[in-house]
């Protein structure tokens, strides 16, 4: 539903317009931005920006300039309005969609990789415009993220995103590895499971044998973490 939300981020009140067709924060989104630092100077791209949050919350944060990525353009639109209406469009671009999942100029690097991906393994996408689906498994976003990070970060760099259960954690840290990240979880918790989760897929790819969700007292949970990587010397 169109409307008006506000949220806390430790001294940062950020107020957002939502509509219909661009969806509302995540707890996901929520547990990242709670995990961000200080950004003083730096240039960050928020990869799936949505409505705005991260990429406001990160100018709040100091960030020099913030780069706003999404495929969908009516998304874009409504996150410009809404860095205007939380008083930081200054510094905030938008970075067209390209051929890769981080489309920086030629050469461009910048300090700070932030993103929110989509990660449901779902059978088929539900929707045009699907914030969640990334593929059967939940990988396609993760893993394009993950391989193109270290090409588009400064030496000193760091990724950090969320990642749930569903989408298999172990093979995203070994992956991370393999390209030249070390990594640590940030914050983790507890997620009971959503109507749009689709359990009977989860337990066609593994289900709680995999580790991909938990069970207790009858209720199924996924686990969401945030994790940061940086580019090893």
């Amino acid at each position: 539903m169109d409307g008006t939300q506000f949220y806390e981020i430790g001294p940062h009140q950020i107020t957002l317009v939502l509509r219909d067709d661009v969806g509302p924060v995540s707890p996901y989104s929520l547990l990242l931005a709670e995990n961000v630092p200080d950004l003083t100077g730096q240039t960050v791209v928020d990869v799936g920006s949505g409505s705005g949050f991260l990429s406001i919350l990160a100018k709040l944060q100091g960030a020099e300039r913030v780069y706003m990525l999404d495929t969908y353009a009516a998304a874009i639109d409504l996150a410009i309005e809404n860095a205007e209406r939380n008083g930081v469009r200054e510094g905030v671009v938008h970075l067209p969609i390209g051929a890769s999942i981080v489309p920086l100029t030629e050469g461009e690097k910048v300090d700070v990789i932030l993103s929110n991906p989509a990660q449901l393994p779902l059978p088929r996408k539900e929707r045009e415009n699907s914030p969640f689906y990334a593929g059967p498994d939940g990988r396609s976003m993760i893993e394009a993220l993950i391989r193109e990070a270290p090409h588009k970060l400064k030496q000193s760099g760091r990724l950090m995103m969320t990642h749930n259960s569903m989408a298999n954690l172990p093979k995203s840290l070994r992956l991370l590895e393999s390209v030249g990240f070390s990594h640590r979880i940030l914050a983790h918790r507890r997620l009971a499971f959503r109507p749009f989760i689709d359990r009977n897929w989860l337990d066609a790819l593994g289900g709680e044998a995999e580790g991909l969700y938990f069970v207790s007292e009858g209720v199924a949970y996924e686990r969401l973490y945030v994790l940061e990587a940086r580019l090893q010397n």
